[in-house]
């Protein structure tokens, strides 16, 4: 057995006296260890690929976001939202006409609590369906409150709507025109979480044309390419959210309606700003470059579609007149609220 041992050792010494067979055995042994390396991936691939055909429940809805990445529904010919199943009952978005709109006297104008703030962090996320951004704050949360609102609703997050059209891009439209971008800026009055509702969520939405470059609009539209692919998540130099949230105080729409998303739960109050605000061809190239959830294609829409409304469904044009709005009726009042 050693013989036999002594004998090979005195062959291979020999043998790596010649370069051509130091050359030929280091090849055999790169070759052994591709072809080892090639086998552990594919061995790799198989098993996540096994994991991800057998893990296709989505995840649940969370009603205080405005669109989670993972949710079973998207824009487009197979998940689009003639698929979703919602309430037929007060959806939204919807088509403001001003022939139908009632004038509404508010006693209170609508107030913006600590939204010239500077929070502690600012958050912004492609969660496959849209951009959402988040601020947490050390001090007092933005709040709004008066404009007969009976309570105070709380910020808790905002979102963006777009196209890759001018024509369009917006959820909500006014006289059938309808916006190249929309901004929803989501508030509650109850604690974030799972829930079955939405009766204590205010959306505040406003309008984007084409026009000069915002420069309100640039400390997020920078860092958008950052956030191209679905799931991405960044923190951005906080800025106040004064800078998104324009704050009017009279002469909005609002109306009651719902969440724009799966399963759009219904009972959202709605205030809508009815003045365009400005957006510049750049700064909107921008959120169209944002892929959604399959990670390969542009987010070419995030609008859900306006829904039918009724003649008993009120929306209200509100302007800041306290006499006339003390000359209500109560339950006209309550009404609205």
């Amino acid at each position: 057995m050693f013989e036999y041992v002594r004998i090979l050792y005195n062959v291979v010494s020999t043998a790596l006296e010649y370069p051509i067979v130091v050359f030929l055995l280091s090849l055999a042994i790169a070759a052994i260890i591709i072809s080892n390396v090639q086998t552990a991936r594919m061995i790799c691939d198989f098993g996540n690929a096994a994991k991800n055909n057998f893990n296709i429940t989505p995840r649940p809805s969370n009603s205080s976001s405005l669109g989670n990445l993972g949710n079973n529904f998207d824009y487009g010919a197979d998940r689009g939202p003639h698929t979703w199943r919602c309430s037929e009952s007060n959806q939204s978005p919807i088509n403001i006409i001003d022939e139908y709109v009632q004038k509404f006297p508010i006693r209170e104008l609508l107030t913006w609590n600590h939204y010239d703030d500077l929070p502690a962090a600012v958050v912004i996320e492609n969660n496959g369906h849209t951009v959402v951004l988040r601020a947490c704050f050390s001090g007092n949360t933005p709040t709004l409150n008066g404009a007969d609102l009976l309570a105070s609703y709380t910020f808790v997050e905002l979102c963006f709507r777009w196209s890759a059209l001018n024509s369009e891009g917006s959820e909500h439209m006014v006289n059938y025109r309808k916006f190249p971008l929309e901004l929803q800026a989501m508030h509650r009055t109850g604690p974030s979480g799972d829930c079955t509702s939405s009766y204590d969520i205010l959306i505040v939405a406003y309008f984007f044309e084409i026009s000069a470059s915002n420069l309100y609009l640039d400390p997020v539209v920078q860092h958008l390419h950052r956030i191209q692919r679905p799931g991405a998540k960044i923190e951005i130099q906080p800025f106040p959210l004064t800078y998104l949230c324009h704050q009017f105080r009279t002469g909005f729409y609002s109306y009651g309606g719902s969440l724009t998303e799966p399963p759009c739960y219904q009972g959202a109050e709605w205030f809508i700003f009815p003045e365009p605000l400005a957006i510049s061809e750049r700064q909107l190239y921008e959120f169209r470059q944002i892929l959604c959830s399959d990670g390969k294609t542009r987010i070419v829409r995030n609008a859900r579609p306006v829904q039918s409304i009724s003649r008993s469904r009120v929306v209200n044009l509100n302007q800041y007149n306290p006499i006339d709005a003390c000359n209500m009726p109560e339950s006209s009042i309550l009404l609205v609220c």
